[in-house]
């Protein structure tokens, strides 16, 4: 050696001649891999893999020579005791066991019996051919896979109070069917009680899917309340015994005079009225009743209304009426008379209180209990109370007149309640209007009629008075 350093690309060792050790690159590697796998193949008797052979000009098919590319790194070499240890692998029907499925064969793919994959597809199976087996494994996976979320107790608290408040609510709404009271803050809301099973029905619909049974307890109560006051509104009364005339009498409210005169003479007309009677009544709805022809069938027998009056009393009638006078002590007009049906008479009382529905005038409360003791001298044959009373049935002073012996057509008749108020609903949800009878007189038939104009409906009633 003459002590200087190699040259840069020799082989030759810094202090020996031999030559280093070079690394195997990987194509090496792989073509030595693949003269291995081609000797054990033809020593097995089997035929031999084609090879690819490169047919590129300028190089030899046996062996060729291309220039170094940067996957002809070497490989490092791994120590032993790094390597991984793979796991033996079995058969492939042991890799793969056969499941059974709903619809024939097995899950994943069908294997022979030697555990080879085979081509035929498998056997189907009816899918409503399920055993118990089958419905609890899947039931099973579902579990697995898609746990039920427990609930959260607090929200599910929440929840109970909020609905339980809104029950109490709706209970307080519905107990002032028992308060007399004349406040608007406890008259409007027992007026329109009905409404409060509409409002209920969401509080019941939660309460029950969330199991909060407290609320939904008291939700149906407040519910059922006002049409368990009412309930005998499905039952009717027998008509009286023997012979009787029939008597048809019409109620109509004016609305200080803004009714349709035109729809109450049609009205008058189809029900073949014989008593028509209008509350609410003007000097100038009097004057139009007149014109559009009211009085053809049904004389005019008594008028009370002067001058700028708007809360007058007119009766029709093509029956004589007598002794027609204006009752006194009231605050608002109350006429009283006699209707003679052939010998039969008839004590008849009609009524205008003050106020309305929802907020009844100062003297309301104080008319109402002289109605319930009216009695018209000279009636032998029975007697009915007739006009706009703005009291429900479900009402404390409606009660009050029950009590007294006054009976509701509506309910003689057995046929469900006859709402008047207000008109512009589809379903009027107050029965302000009314035809009460004595225990002497029977009813046929009640209906009601939309009149333009007045914000209650026209209600007609068939009375069966005995024959005298």
């Amino acid at each position: 050696m003459d002590g200087r350093p190699p040259e840069r690309g020799s082989r030759r060792g810094p202090e020996s001649g031999a030559a280093p050790k070079t690394p195997k690159t990987r194509r090496e590697l792989r073509a030595e891999r693949e003269a291995a796998e081609r000797a054990q193949t033809a020593s097995s008797g089997l035929p031999l893999r084609p090879q690819p052979v490169d047919r590129s000009p300028g190089t030899n098919p046996t062996a060729r020579q291309k220039a170094p590319a940067p996957w002809d790194v070497p490989e490092p070499e791994e120590a032993p005791s790094r390597r991984p240890e793979r796991p033996e692998r079995g058969p492939l029907a042991e890799r793969f066991p056969a499941r059974p499925t709903p619809l024939g064969g097995v899950g994943g793919m069908d294997l022979g019996p030697a555990g080879d994959a085979l081509t035929r597809p498998p056997a189907r199976r009816d899918p409503d051919d399920f055993d118990a087996h089958d419905s609890a494994r899947f039931d099973a996976h579902d579990d697995d896979h898609e746990p039920h979320r427990a609930a959260d107790p607090r929200r599910r608290r929440r929840v109970g109070l909020w609905l339980t408040a809104v029950a109490l609510l709706l209970a307080l709404w519905t107990a002032t069917v028992f308060v007399d009271s004349l406040s608007p803050f406890v008259s409007a809301p027992s007026a329109l009680a009905p409404l409060v099973t509409i409002c209920a029905l969401p509080v019941i619909a939660i309460g029950v899917g969330g199991k909060h049974f407290i609320s939904t307890g008291i939700a149906a109560l407040a519910a059922l309340l006002p049409w368990a006051m009412v309930a005998g509104y499905a039952s009717s009364r027998d008509l009286p015994a023997g012979t009787t005339d029939t008597v048809r009498v019409m109620t109509v409210d004016g609305n200080h005079g803004r009714a349709s005169a035109s729809d109450v003479v049609g009205a008058a007309t189809d029900y073949s009225a014989d008593v028509v009677i209008v509350t609410g009544l003007s000097t100038t709805l009097a004057h139009e009743l007149t014109v559009s022809g009211l009085s053809r069938n049904t004389p005019p027998v008594w008028m009370h209304v002067s001058g700028d009056q708007t809360d007058g009393i007119g009766i029709w009638s093509r029956l004589t009426i007598s002794g027609l006078a204006e009752a006194q002590e009231y605050d608002s007009p109350v006429a009283t008379g006699v209707l003679e049906v052939n010998k039969a008479r008839v004590g008849l009382t009609v009524a205008q209180l003050s106020g309305s529905p929802l907020r009844p005038g100062p003297g309301w409360r104080a008319d109402l209990t002289r109605l319930s003791q009216q009695r018209v001298e000279g009636a032998t044959s029975g007697s009915f109370l007739v006009g706009s009373l703005n009291v429900a049935p479900w009402q404390p002073g409606f009660r009050m007149l029950e009590k007294a012996g006054w009976e509701d057509a509506a309910d003689i008749t057995g046929k469900g309640l006859r709402p008047t108020w207000p008109s512009w609903s589809p379903l009027p949800i107050t029965p302000a209007d009314h035809v009460l009878v004595d225990e002497k007189l029977g009813v046929g038939s009640t209906a009601t009629a939309t009149i333009g104009g007045s914000s209650h409906r026209a209600i007609v009633a068939a009375l069966e008075v005995p024959a005298g």
